[in-house]
């Protein structure tokens, strides 16, 4: 795929989980006005992240 497309998703995708973030840390009284689509972004991506840290340390601990 394009690098300049992935990067541009990927800075997007970074942004929706920092509001995802600054609305979890400063919500409204009403709780059921947060986001849950940028909650399930922010988990989809944090998910992804570790599961690829994982991998690439699997990857380079010697056998």
């Amino acid at each position: 795929m394009n690098p300049v497309i992935d990067a541009l998703d990927r800075l997007d995708e970074v942004a929706l989980c920092l509001e995802a973030v600054a609305e979890l840390l400063s919500p409204e009284p009403d709780l059921h006005t947060v986001d849950r689509d940028r909650q399930a972004v922010l988990l989809t991506f944090l998910l992804r992240e570790h599961r690829q840290a994982r991998l690439s340390l699997d990857a380079a601990l010697p056998r």
